[in-house]
Parts: structure tokens; C-alpha cells; sequence
């Protein structure tokens, strides 16, 4: 299975359509917002991103950004598949196609933990995930589909190492995965706490043992 699990266009993607023509100017005025949006939704929260607010923030009228998302949900959805494109850029897409399959899962593991840096204040899929948790809705919807993406995803390079006996041949990706998922979260967890530095020594130092725990 192919990258697109993670690219394909989202499934709420019809619903945040633009009433305005597409033109490069509008475009830009877009992620434009979507960028205010994003770092908006990370400093705050992402229920506190509202049509009003934003405007204000990217020095826009009210009305003019309503004709880019029509409603807030719309707008909460089309700043999830912004992060999304971010993400995909800077983790996925980065990986050098040359590596193993075990050096691919160590490169996407290492972009994973920073890359919101720059674009937003925290991981949105992690803290919106705990957001709307309890919230059944689009939102919330969107939010899991893009992490179950991802999990499944790296279910299948976790397959593929498998495959070429990087790992052992019995190794459970569904296992595997889960174990480094919980060393992201208590990585990032640990990162907010001041208890891990920049450098992720105890998240590399797990990666490490996770690997060498499922090697041949």
C-alpha cells in the first residue's frame, strides 16, 4: 500500500469548499488564514477558533473570511487538513526513499516529534484528539481519521521491515506501532514537563530498545 493513505484528499473535503473563485490570490489569502488558524488553535484551543477571532488576527474583514469557510466547523476542518499537509511535507514526504525500511521507521519517528515546529505551538492532532474528545462531530471525526491514518501507515512500513527481516518475522505491527506511539506521547508529555531536553534523549534512547527488542 502506497503513501496515499495519508495524502488522499480528506473525506470532509467537499464540505470546505471556498465560495470564492480559485485565483492565486485567493489561495494565498487562504493558507494565510489557515496558518493564523493553526497557530491560533495551538496557542488556545481549537474550539476557541472562531470566524470572528481569526479575522482579527489575520487582519481580515469578518465577512471576507466567512466567504473562504462558510461556518466555524468548516473552518476547525479545514485547519485539521492544513496541519495535515504540513505534516505529511515535513515527516513523510522527507524521508529519503534510498533508506531500509527499518532507517525509513527511525526517520519518520524523528520528524514525527518536532514537526509542528515553526507552524504551530504543539502537535494539534495530539491536543485536539484530547479536545474534542466526548464531542462526537466532523471535527472530531476529521481528527481521527488523519491519526488512524497515520497509525496505519506506519503499520505498514513496521510490515515492510518486517518483511526484509529488519524485524522479526512475527513482529505484530499493530504492537509495535502502539508501542512507539506511547513513547511519542511520553516524549511530548515529557517535553512539556521540562523532564526530556531538545535533543529527545529518552525518546531515541526507547526507540532504540523498541527496535532491538524486535530485532532478529
Amino acid at each position: 500500500m502506497s503513501i496515499d493513505i495519508i495524502e488522499r484528499p480528506y473525506y470532509y473535503a467537499d464540505m470546505v469548499k471556498s465560495i470564492l473563485p480559485v485565483t492565486p490570490k485567493a489561495e494565498r489569502t487562504r493558507q494565510h488564514i489557515l496558518a493564523e488558524g493553526l497557530l491560533m488553535a495551538t496557542e488556545k484551543s481549537l474550539n476557541e477558533v472562531t470566524i470572528g477571532e481569526l479575522a482579527k488576527a489575520a487582519k481580515l474583514s469578518k465577512s471576507g473570511l466567512f466567504a473562504h469557510f462558510q461556518s466555524k466547523e468548516n473552518l476547525q476542518i479545514a485547519i485539521i487538513n492544513y496541519a495535515s499537509q504540513i505534516f505529511t511535507e515535513r515527516v513523510i514526504k522527507s524521508v529519503n526513499e534510498n533508506l531500509s525500511p527499518i532507517e525509513k521507521l527511525q526517520s519518520l519517528a524523528n520528524n514525527w516529534l518536532d514537526w509542528y515546529e515553526g507552524s504551530a505551538k504543539s502537535c494539534i492532532f495530539m491536543t485536539g484528539t484530547m479536545e474534542f474528545d466526548g464531542k462526537p462531530g466532523q471535527v472530531r471525526n476529521a481528527l481521527h481519521n488523519q491519526i488512524h491514518r497515520w497509525i496505519k501507515f506506519l503499520e505498514i512500513k513496521t510490515q515492510q521491515a518486517a518483511n526484509e527481516q529488519e524485524l522479526m518475522q512475527n513482529t505484530d505491527p499493530k504492537q509495535f506501532v502502539f508501542e512507539l506511539y506511547s513513547l511519542f506521547l511520553g516524549s511530548q508529555k515529557y517535553l512539556w514537563i521540562e523532564k526530556e531536553n531538545e535533543n529527545r534523549k529518552f525518546f531515541n534512547r526507547g526507540l532504540r530498545h523498541l527496535i532491538q527488542q524486535y530485532s532478529n
